[in-house]
Parts: C-alpha cells; structure tokens; sequence
C-alpha cells in the first residue's frame, strides 16, 4: 500500500476518534512514555506540539517542565523547509501560526543538538521495524539525517497507527521506539 492511501486512512480513523476515547488513549501514551527508561534518563527533550488529532503533548510538555526537563519544541520554515528547535520555558511561549500549529514566536533561540537527549516524533504511521511515515513534507526526515550524534528518537501513537510493514525510501529516518496506549515498540 501506497503513503498516500496509508496517510489517508490513517487520518480517517484518527478523525473518528470521539473526544473521550482521545483523552483516555492520550493518558495511557502519556502514562507509558513517562515510565519508559527512553524519558527517565532524559534531561533535554525536543518535543513536537501536538496538532488537531495526534496524540497530545501538551500535558507531556507541561509535566516535564514542571519536573524539570529541558523543553524544546519546532519551528518550521516552510520557505526552505527547514525546522529548528526552540527552548521554551512554558507553553504560554507558543502562538498558533498560520497554519493552525502551535510554534514558538521567537527565531533567535536555536540550538544544536547536542543540547538534548530524546526526541519525540509525530507520524501518521509506524511498523514494528521503526519505520514511519510523517505527513509528506520531510521536515523531521531531513532533521533528523542532519544530525552528527545518536540521539533517542521516540514516536508516539495510537495503537490502530502501527502497521504490518512500510515501504521505505532512502531518506526515511527510523524511530528507536514506539509508544501506543497499548505497548512500548523497542526497535
């Protein structure tokens, strides 16, 4: 099966989540992840702001702050289509941009990522071998192949969102686990 059909049905099942299932699910990722040796051990975190009907990362972000972990979340160019990941301090530091999505408003604060030690992944889908696929504009993809140390990459989603297998491409990037209401995927 094609990206764009998986992509398509994927985002169907997730649309027809009803509120409550949502937040039950979104408790059981979140209750998962804060317990997995990938977010204990971690210090500094580059984390995706959940957007529409992915797995929430809000109360993720709050809680980290709060026991505090180093939060940095993206910022897109979709000029050049380039991401950048920006240190905030609260989530009152985000502004809905343009496109509906939550970023931070100030440009300025980069790092490298040498400045953090677990990224959380977005995605539409994911197998059992690691493999993902993303919405179709490559921002994490190209990222992520960008960066010159090993660094954690977690990906959360419901459990309908892992799959049998993906058909990969060369610049697809692989996650070192995914994170279900139902099961921790260690790759």
């Amino acid at each position: 099966m094609n990206k764009d059909i998986i992509r398509k049905e994927i985002a169907e099942l997730r649309n027809n989540l009803k509120l409550e299932d949502k937040k039950i699910l979104d408790k059981k990722v979140f209750d998962l992840l804060i317990k997995s040796d990938f977010y204990k051990k971690s210090k500094r975190i580059f984390i995706y702001v959940s957007y529409k009907n992915e797995v929430d990362t809000k109360e993720i972000i709050y809680y980290s702050l709060k026991n505090g972990k180093t939060i940095y979340v993206p910022k897109i160019n979709i000029e050049d289509k380039t991401m950048k990941a920006i240190r905030i301090h609260s989530l009152n530091e985000l502004y809905v941009n343009k496109y509906g999505i939550l970023e931070p408003n100030i440009v300025d604060k980069s790092c490298s990522e040498l400045d953090f030690d677990l990224i959380i992944i977005p995605g539409i889908a994911f197998d059992m071998k690691g493999n993902r696929i993303g919405y179709g504009g490559g921002y994490y993809d190209k990222y992520l192949s960008g960066l010159e140390c090993k660094i954690d990459k977690v990906a959360l989603a419901y459990e309908f969102q892992v799959i049998d297998n993906i058909v990969i491409e060369k610049h697809d990037i692989k996650v070192d686990c995914v994170i279900t209401d139902k099961q921790l995927i260690i790759i």
